[in-house]
Parts: structure tokens; C-alpha cells; sequence
């Protein structure tokens, strides 16, 4: 791929808009799994009162919190990255070029 302004073949990927949306779908899937990582928190303590006593209450309880906050994180992560491929295709220009240092995206039809 070349350069459109001045030819070069130094063009990279940008990926701008997949890399805001997944720092900012991890941030929202953790605060998300936040609430799901509190009724995790609840059937691990739960459960580990069952197998544990008052330790395992403990433990089953903070593993059931940390894993909901962090399967949340991943996810949104996920999503956000998807939606942020989207806005680097239709909106952002995904391409730039490191001679010349401009933006630029490929025409849509030839």
C-alpha cells in the first residue's frame, strides 16, 4: 500500500478507534461485572460456606467477586474492540502514513 499524498510504502495501521473502545469497553465490563461480581461474591461465599466453613466463606467470596470483574473487563474489552474496528472502517482514517505523517483511508469503491 502506498501513500496517496506522497507515495511512500511507510503506511501503518492506526487503530485508533479499536483501541479507545477497548480500553473504555474494559473499563465499563469491569464496572458491569462489578454488579454481577457482587451476586458471584454471594453464591461463592455461599458455596464455600458449604465446603469450607467460615474460611471457605471467605475465599469462595472474593473469588466469585474477582472473577465477575474480571470476566467483565474481558468482555467489554472484547466489545469495545468490535465497535472501535467499526469507527476505524466508517469514520476515522484507519491508515497513516510515517514519512509524511497525514491520515488517509482506503476509497470505498475504485
Amino acid at each position: 500500500m502506498e501513500c496517496p499524498f506522497c507515495g511512500s510504502d511507510a503506511v501503518v495501521e492506526r487503530r485508533v478507534g479499536r483501541r479507545l473502545g477497548g480500553a473504555l469497553g474494559s473499563a465499563a465490563g469491569a464496572v458491569a461485572g462489578g454488579s454481577a461480581a457482587l451476586s458471584g461474591g454471594e453464591a461463592g461465599a455461599a458455596l464455600g460456606t458449604v465446603l469450607a466453613g467460615p474460611i471457605g466463606t471467605l475465599g469462595g467470596g472474593l473469588s466469585g467477586m474477582i472473577l465477575g470483574g474480571l470476566l467483565g473487563a474481558v468482555l467489554g474489552g472484547r466489545a469495545g474492540e468490535d465497535a472501535g474496528a467499526i469507527l476505524d472502517e466508517r469514520v476515522l482514517d484507519p491508515y497513516g502514513c510515517t514519512d509524511c505523517g497525514r491520515t488517509f483511508r482506503l476509497p470505498l469503491c475504485k
